[in-house]
């Protein structure tokens, strides 16, 4: 009768323990592979959004007729011009809420020109009293960027970044293209595609966008944009 061949019980446990490690390993891949799969399925996905308006007509409602303040703004030949002739206030202010949101990064963006000083204008809300924030061009070329008053720092108007002047941003009131975007814990802002500054995110109030002008100043904006992700 042939004889059984009897293995080494050490060469058993030994076969055994490998087993079990790759029966584990296997487990462990798997489930890796799974786990991996069911976060990409289903990852949120955001959706980008944008608001243009080229001044080409009225139908963002950008006219108004303010005789008390002596302010006015007319849309004609393609752009947006406001005039505000009385120097009782600071500044005065024409935005429209276009739901931006301001908790994710987004982009600003429009070409301006004046008499004086005009401005870019987000973060302004009518209904708490924040003025927002502005990114301003003067006549002859000095750029800056203000905390407008309300926004949780103070009713004062301050600056955020000072009155600068730099060779390539444009004077005598000629176009300037003015761009800032809001990315991770920055505001960065570009002039005519050059970065002029980099600051830490402020408090914003309000999810619109507009313009602001100094007192006695005529300006003129050619367009305006703005994009965003929800």
């Amino acid at each position: 009768m042939p004889k059984s061949k009897v293995l080494n019980p050490q060469k058993i446990l030994t076969m055994k323990n490998s087993i079990l490690l790759f029966a584990a390993g296997l487990i462990l891949t798997t489930t890796s592979c799974v786990k991996r799969d069911r976060y990409y399925n289903h990852a949120p996905k955001l959706v980008p959004y944008t608001f243009i308006d080229d001044f080409d007509n009225n139908r963002n409602d950008w006219q108004f007729a303010d005789g008390s303040n002596l302010a006015y703004g007319i849309i004609s030949n393609g752009t947006f011009k406001i005039d505000y002739n009385d120097n009782l206030h600071e500044a005065y202010y024409v935005s429209k809420s276009i739901q931006l949101n301001i908790f994710n990064d987004f982009t600003l963006s429009t070409r301006i020109g004046s008499n004086k000083n005009m401005g870019l204008l987000f973060g302004y809300n009518g209904n708490n009293g924040a003025y927002g924030y502005s990114f301003t061009i003067d006549y002859n070329g000095y750029f800056a960027l203000y905390d407008e008053g309300g926004n949780g720092y103070g009713a004062d108007i301050s600056a955020i970044v000072p009155r600068t002047k730099l060779g390539f941003v444009k004077i005598n009131g000629d176009w300037n293209d003015i761009r800032i975007e809001q990315r991770n814990n920055s505001w960065i802002g570009y002039i005519n595609g050059n970065r002029v500054f980099n600051v830490p995110v402020q408090n914003l109030k309000g999810a619109s966008v507009g313009f602001v002008v100094e007192a006695n100043t005529q300006g003129e904006a050619d367009y305006i944009q703005a994009d965003w992700y929800e």
